[in-house]
């Protein structure tokens, strides 16, 4: 054949070959048609308007996502195109993330992640050794930033560094969104050595914050007095909870306490460990929040046992409703007593809840199952839990209250209030 005829030959093939990519191309589009309408038969989530099948989604999330295939919401992505389709078009399912460090390898991920939130308020857990980079990101949408968690890494090798919330000189814009922040040192055992957020940065942050309505200071190391000065006070007019965890260790961020103005507080949990009940005392009589739970730890008992400063506590917190404390049982006898005594103290509590230590002796427990009688009785219509907790050190059996007080508690019980002593005492109502 010659050389016109071969190239010819050639040409036709080519037009041959493109005509059945093309043909090729159609048949791949009609059954991807076909599978999507067999999709929309056989799921029911592809049927229903796209507002019911976000909110379904949205209920089968668990909170904070995590980056992954494995994970919700991108799970959703892999599914089927109207499951990628419905998880892209609901913002929600993008607006809360849980960063795990390190993250380099998925970082473009998490931005990806981040815009498909749109303007969605932004709820999200940095866990680890946070990358300066991914932070960076994050206050690029400090104005949709609505929840903020920072959970620090577990025990460093060398040294306590400072954990940077921000590497720039100066901290983000307004928070005007932020409404919950949160520290954590969970991964850490007690009396370690820890990370530490920079005080200087959470101070900074807490400024730029106008609308936090709760705070949690769940971690070991503190030092904001060399971050503020003495009489200085950080002004959060909306913190209506402030929780300082179930801290044991003596270096704990309680401390904070006495620099913030909380004319809202309405939750206060602490450990009283760098923070004293003196200083309670003081936040309560200088700015009398409206104060509804009160939380006291057990590094009280390690301050002297003044019943006398704990009352005046519980006079400035008029309109309380629970109390949560770890006092002696001396003390606890004396609060008993006064409550006894003085209707007019905490009378709108409803749930008293005391942990006392063990110790050893009838002079301790016999006036404190007498008082516990004469409260329970004086207070019945208005308790509607009543704990005492012995457990800590449990006492021997000859401490167990009388025949005659146990009867009358579990007349009380039976009369509807819920009347619980624990520890060696699991026979008592």
């Amino acid at each position: 054949m010659s050389v016109d005829g071969l190239q010819a030959r050639i040409a036709k093939l080519d037009n041959e070959i493109q005509a059945q990519r093309e043909l090729l191309k159609q048949l791949e589009h009609e059954k991807s048609q076909a599978q999507y309408e067999l999709n929309l038969i056989q799921d029911p989530i592809s049927r229903l308007p796209i507002e019911i099948s976000s909110q379904i989604f949205i209920y089968a999330h668990d909170g904070f996502g995590k980056p992954g295939l494995v994970h919700i919401p991108t799970l959703f992505l892999g599914v089927c195109n109207s499951w990628s389709r419905i998880a892209l078009a609901t913002p929600e399912l993008w607006s809360a993330i849980h960063i795990t460090f390190p993250c380099a390898k998925i970082f473009p991920e998490i931005w990806i992640w981040l815009g498909r939130a749109r303007k969605r308020p932004l709820s999200i857990i940095l866990d680890g050794v946070l990358d300066p980079a991914v932070v960076d990101s994050i206050w690029e949408r400090a104005q949709q930033l609505k929840h903020l968690e920072i959970w620090l890494p577990e025990e460093p090798e060398d040294g306590v560094p400072d954990v940077a919330l921000w590497r720039s000189a100066s901290p983000p814009g307004p928070l005007l969104s932020l409404e919950t922040f949160k520290m954590s040192d969970r991964h850490l055992p007690e009396d370690s050595d820890a990370w530490s957020v920079s005080h200087t940065h959470v101070v900074q942050l807490l400024r730029l914050a106008p609308n936090l309505i709760e705070c949690v200071f769940d971690v070991q190391y503190t030092n904001y007095g060399s971050v503020l000065k003495d009489g200085e006070k950080i002004q959060l007019p909306n913190v209506r909870r402030l929780d300082f965890g179930n801290n044991k260790s003596p270096y704990c961020d309680d401390e904070i306490i006495q620099y913030l103005s909380l004319p809202k507080l309405e939750f206060l949990s602490i450990p009283l460990q760098e923070a004293g009940i003196h200083t309670i005392l003081s936040f309560l009589t200088t700015q009398s929040p409206p104060l509804k739970e009160l939380i006291l730890g057990d590094g009280g008992m390690r301050q002297s046992a003044d019943s006398d400063v704990l009352l005046e506590c519980l006079r400035a917190a008029p309109e309380l409703e629970l109390f949560d404390a770890w006092i002696t049982p001396t003390t606890a006898t004396s609060l008993f007593t006064a409550l006894s005594k003085r209707p007019s103290l905490l009378s709108r509590l409803v749930t008293l809840i005391i942990h006392c230590p063990a110790v050893y002796g009838l002079d301790f427990y016999q006036p404190l199952w007498n008082a516990t009688l004469d409260v329970t009785t004086a207070r019945h219509k208005q308790f509607e839990v009543f704990h005492i907790d012995l457990s800590w050190g449990a006492p021997s059996h000859e401490h167990l209250p009388d025949a005659n007080t146990i009867a009358a508690l579990r007349k009380l019980a039976d009369a509807g209030m819920q009347i619980h002593i624990t520890g060696v005492l699991e026979s008592a109502p």
